[in-house]
């Protein structure tokens, strides 16, 4: 890669960490559903201006429509709240190790769905380190014994069995649109679903939002979707999707430095043995420092 598509990279592994954060933050003044109405909404607002303004040409069929609906569901609305309700009861440093997670899990779902995505030996070995640096991260005596307090860490991690399904959907319905169109689309059909819900059973909570809720909501949508996914689509066109996978190594040292330098919160031990062996895992993965010393 190039100096520019590193700093890119790096950027947006900031951008996509400080998500942990600003869901910590919001937390102490907003319900979970409310963080992610907001998220989305607002990101799909600026989105939704941004491809008017460019003139971005786009087919509303129904097909297009009906796989925008499955994606928003499997990309946005059941991970977002999931990961935002179980935030609830862990720190975001841990969040942001346990996220971690969705890459294995698409390799791995990838393998069975995409003929083009088989699962070779160094993929499995790299799978299997990333699934054991997360039992570490967990600790394995709360996986045999699940208290209250440790629901939020597996609804993070049911939140990115929703992301790898997402890869895998989007690889196989969404190749013929557009990334920014896909993005913009992904995040409207959201903010439509949510819509109903958020001004019902959640209108008072509307009402009371004040200016520095929204300036923390509106930084957190802009931040970690408009700009993130604008970033994204760069990268994917200058340096490729195979360097993405950098940017996942970057997104958990990050969120940990942001929520224990502003927020204070404290990191176990378990939870920093088990981020080395992810990323060890995640390098793996990604398989050009392999290469490099079998060349």
């Amino acid at each position: 890669m190039k100096n520019k598509d590193w700093i890119l990279v790096i950027l947006l592994g900031l951008f996509w960490g400080s998500t942990f954060f600003f869901v910590e933050v919001l937390l102490k003044y907003l319900s979970p559903f409310m963080i992610v109405y907001l998220r989305v909404s607002i990101a799909s607002i600026f989105l939704i201006f941004f491809i008017i303004i460019r003139g971005t040409k786009f087919e509303l069929s129904l097909k297009n429509l009906f796989n925008l609906f499955v994606m928003s569901l499997l990309n946005n609305v059941f991970p977002f709240l999931l990961i935002t309700f179980g935030q609830q009861t862990t720190t975001g440093g841990l969040a942001s190790i346990l996220n971690a997670n969705t890459s294995f899990i698409g390799i791995l779902l990838a393998s069975f769905f995409l003929p083009l995505e088989r699962l070779n030996f160094i993929r499995l070995i790299g799978v299997l380190i990333g699934v054991f640096g997360v039992i570490i991260a967990i600790g394995y005596q709360n996986i045999i014994q699940l208290k209250d307090d440790d629901l939020g860490k597996y609804l993070i991690l049911i939140a990115t069995i929703s992301y790898g399904f997402a890869g895998v959907w989007g690889k196989l319905r969404l190749q013929n649109l557009t990334p920014v169109f896909a993005a913009t689309g992904m995040l409207t059909m959201s903010t439509i679903i949510l819509s109903p819900y958020a001004f019902t059973v959640h209108l008072e909570e509307i009402y009371s939002l004040n200016l520095f809720i929204i300036k923390y909501a509106l930084a957190f949508a802009i931040i970690c979707s408009v700009f993130a996914y604008f970033l994204y689509f760069k990268i994917l066109e200058s340096a490729g999707a195979g360097n993405l996978l950098i940017c996942t190594i970057i997104i958990p040292p990050s969120s940990i430095f942001l929520n224990a330098f502003i927020l204070e919160q404290t990191v176990s031990f378990n939870e920093y043995l088990g981020l080395i062996i992810i990323i060890f895992g995640l390098i793996i993965l990604d398989g050009r420092l392999i290469k490099r010393k079998i060349s």
